[in-house]
């Protein structure tokens, strides 16, 4: 039989519902439930009311109570791994010195998603417009840190108390928005690709694209079968997200019928998770995610209920409630491209709750915190610079228990076109690391 934490709440709703099952039964591995009793509680959540015998957490916002979603300021201290939200101005010694279910619920709803920011250049949120950026805790677990906090309070004053919090994971996601970067383009594609590589006088790439297409090597982003070698005996979860959408500016894969990709794909399903990597074009056409979802299910020959919006694209509530309409049932495009860290502050899987209707949904939300091209292209580190601060978001998570998952591509993963250099050594040391981590 499970622990049980008694908590007393000036009041109820959907919102602190919904943020206590993640805090308790989630995250801590234990049951919870409303004690009207201030004095048995082991949790005091008031306005008003203490307990010198229980944790006191002052509610210092209407968040919880209110319906809907408007751009409203936070106030906040300190900086990093240190800052909190919806601070306790009182200098009661009792009371903790923030609203932590205001804080978590703010950061895992993504309330400062749905309104009252200047979205980027592809209609996405951008990281400089969040308060995690302007507090310098993105690559920080706050979420998990105040929970952590939060456990160690109650086992000091509640020694009964039983926890069993999920143990450290790490899941490594490959997003193939090119099977092939040569092959089984066709014969107009291929003309261009030659025509192009002969007016930006790159014939090295020239005579790559030649070889591969007569088939005298294999081509340069058809790396499944190393990935697979490298994940052998690690016991490490590996997923795949598929781009199977129509041609388009940013949807360059190619037609989802080619037999050869078909082959790869039917291959990888037997051992791995396939995801749907819904087109950029998705976004602007509500049956696409749908039409695209059936076509990789015919591949896979098995439902495929994950995904991950091509480009990061997406909006709250609007492509959530989208994927929960097609069947999807985990989605892990939670994640910024320029940045490293936890977009939603948080290192653990969460149910998306949506704000338009005030309920929880069956949607789990698995954020990523390491991105291919943030330490390449945004931070122009150096590969022993990315090697590093992959160790650093390592520890971090680990020492909350949390969930690290990671963001690559085959064609990161190839070493070539922009990856050339070893870049591929970024990924390889990553999975070297993480199998440490995990050997009993």
């Amino acid at each position: 039989m499970k622990s049980l934490v008694l908590i007393y709440s000036d009041f109820k709703s959907n919102r602190l519902l919904y943020t206590l099952e993640l805090v308790f039964e989630q995250m801590l591995g234990i049951n919870f439930t409303f004690c009207d009793d201030v004095s048995k509680s082991n949790i005091v959540f008031s306005e008003t009311k203490t307990n010198k015998s229980s944790i006191n957490i002052s509610i210092c916002s209407n968040l919880l109570k209110q319906n809907g979603f408007e751009h409203i300021e936070v106030n906040h201290k300190n900086f990093g791994e240190k800052t909190i939200l919806f601070c306790n101005e009182t200098n009661n010694d009792l009371i903790w010195n923030f609203d932590l279910f205001s804080a978590v619920f703010y950061l895992v709803s993504r309330y400062e998603e749905y309104k009252g920011f200047v979205p980027d250049a592809h209609n996405r949120f951008p990281p400089e417009a969040s308060i995690l950026y302007k507090t310098q805790s993105l690559e920080f677990p706050l979420v998990n840190i105040w929970v952590k906090r939060l456990k160690d309070d109650l086992k000091l004053k509640f020694p009964h108390l039983v926890f069993n919090e999920p143990d450290f994971r790490f899941i490594s996601t490959i997003d193939v928005d090119s099977t092939f970067r040569f092959k089984e383009k066709g014969f107009f594609r291929s003309l261009g690709g030659f025509l192009n590589d002969l007016k930006n006088l790159s014939l090295s790439d020239f005579l790559q694209r030649l070889k591969t297409i007569l088939r005298l090597i294999s081509d340069d982003f058809n790396v499944f079968e190393k990935i697979d070698k490298l994940h052998s005996n690690t016991g490490i979860e590996v997923i795949f997200f598929w781009l199977v959408g129509n041609y388009g500016k940013y949807d360059k894969n190619i037609s989802w019928k080619n037999k050869e990709q078909s082959k790869i794909i039917k291959k990888l399903a037997k051992k791995y998770k396939i995801g749907i990597h819904p087109s950029y074009h998705s976004n602007y056409d509500k049956n696409l995610v749908n039409i695209e979802k059936n076509r990789l299910e015919s591949l896979c020959y098995s439902p495929i209920e994950i995904s991950r919006q091509h480009f990061l694209v997406h909006k709250f509530p609007e492509t959530y409630q989208q994927l929960i309409k097609t069947g999807i049932y985990c989605d892990y495009t939670l994640g910024y491209t320029s940045f490293y860290g936890f977009r939603a502050g948080i290192a653990s899987p969460f149910y998306f709750y949506d704000l338009s209707t005030e309920t929880q949904t069956k949607l789990m939300l698995y954020p990523f915190c390491s991105m291919d091209i943030t330490p390449m292209h945004y931070f122009k580190f150096s590969i022993e610079k990315a090697i590093e601060k992959n160790r650093e978001l390592l520890q971090k998570v680990k020492e909350v228990n949390g969930l690290f998952i990671s963001l690559w591509h085959n064609e990161s993963i190839s070493g070539k076109s922009r990856w050339e250099g070893g870049w591929y050594k970024v990924y390889e040391q990553l999975i070297i690391d993480v199998s440490k981590i995990l050997k009993p």
